[in-house]
């Protein structure tokens, strides 16, 4: 939030759209370990995005003046429902965790894959968090901050964070608490639960849903007809991931517990009701209904995503054989033969034609310039969308 003025539409947009990410990684992580502090935190960022609802109505209305701002009204109405019903979705998860619905064992291998969020206690004071760890929420003393502005940590801190599981575990132990690595460790093997047909499954769709949202917001707020696109054409995938889910509930090899069968069925749903909003705030882009006060709404240090297809002379290579990572660029989804892929693995192969989201971490104006030109290097160019 800007400092020294009242806070404006887009500033209220920004922050909506954190909450909102913030929300739905906490709820998985609150129901993957039965955590009901996490629960509680997901259900107070739910009255949150009430209160910034509250704010945005007002500023709208003192905003918008005459019939010509009306679509611009209801953009950001359509935006903000949407928003609304991923936090109601996260609100839902959360629920299930204080009503005692003990997570299914896939659903905390799901979490344990990937970018992953973790509860940490701070048990020493530091200055840096590494660079790819995001601070979700920072408890200190009884003052609680969502997605704040780090400056150091302090002992005693509370933190919810997100990011690679290396780095998260590499913060835990700079802080004193290994909290994180014992949770993913203790009592099962992911990778078992992770090769049955239901779980891979859910893992697709949790990777497919979390991305789709992220270039959803994206999208909308540096006006990206491409990214636009793209999550309105994984709809579909995600569609799909939705019923083949749930068709392989009725003969999964771990049934479990029938209050474990429940805590699945609220995941897969809250997963389909986040794809479904993640593609209403991107047709607004696509329909060129963006108002000019949500576009360029992030500045400089924010995460960037760049879409790029492989030229014709590509020789098929792994993403590992690409060295995207060790440039900077994480490969979040690729489309391939027609269907968008998420999440993926070094092994993962690339052929011509084939479509690459990467996320990239925007330093400066000149970042996106100089990622095009290593992606012309390599053989890829922007996937370039027509503009109505």
């Amino acid at each position: 939030m800007r400092r020294g003025r009242e806070a404006s539409i887009r500033d209220i947009l920004v922050k909506l759209r954190k909450y909102s990410s913030i929300a739905v990684n906490l709820s998985l992580y609150s129901m993957a370990f039965n955590d009901k502090l996490a629960a509680l935190e997901v259900l107070r960022i739910e009255d949150a995005v009430d209160e910034l609802y509250r704010s945005l109505i007002a500023k709208m209305i003192i905003a918008l003046r005459s019939t010509a701002y009306l679509p611009t009204a209801v953009s950001l109405l359509t935006v903000y429902s949407s928003i609304d019903e991923i936090t109601d979705a996260s609100a839902d998860i959360a629920g299930a965790v204080l009503r005692g619905y003990k997570a299914h064992p896939y659903i905390t291998a799901v979490a344990c894959r990937g970018e992953a969020v973790g509860l940490i206690t701070s048990r020493k004071s530091v200055k840096t968090v590494p660079a790819r760890v995001d601070v979700l929420i920072l408890k200190r003393g009884e003052k609680y901050e969502i997605a704040p502005e780090i400056d150091y940590i302090d002992e005693g801190d509370l933190l919810v964070v997100r990011g690679p599981p290396d780095e998260i575990l590499q913060l835990a132990k700079a802080l004193g608490e290994e909290h994180y690595e014992a949770r993913c460790s203790e009592g099962f093997d992911a990778l078992t639960h992770l090769g049955d047909p239901l779980a891979s499954n859910l893992l697709r769709l949790k990777s497919l849903s979390f991305s789709m949202l992220d270039l959803a917001f994206y999208s909308i707020l540096n006006d990206d007809v491409e990214i636009a696109e793209a999550v309105i054409e994984m709809e579909s995938w995600a569609d799909k991931l939705y019923h083949e889910v749930l068709e392989l509930a009725h003969s999964w090899s771990h049934p479990g517990e029938p209050l474990e069968a429940v805590s699945l069925f609220i995941l897969v749903k809250s997963l389909e009701e986040l794809s479904d909003a993640a593609t209403r705030i991107a047709r607004v882009v696509v329909n060129r209904e963006n108002p000019e006060v949500i576009g360029e709404a992030l500045g400089e240090g924010e995460e960037a995503y760049i879409r790029v297809r492989a030229s014709e002379s590509l020789k098929p290579s792994t993403l590992r054989d690409l060295d995207f990572e060790d440039r900077g660029l994480i490969p979040v989804a690729m489309r391939s033969g027609g269907d968008w892929i998420a999440p993926l693995t070094p092994s993962h192969e690339v052929r011509p034609n084939d479509e690459i989201i990467l996320k990239y971490y925007r330093e400066s104006v000149e970042a996106g310039a100089k990622v095009l030109e290593e992606m012309r290097q390599l053989g890829f160019e922007r996937v370039r969308v027509e503009k109505s």
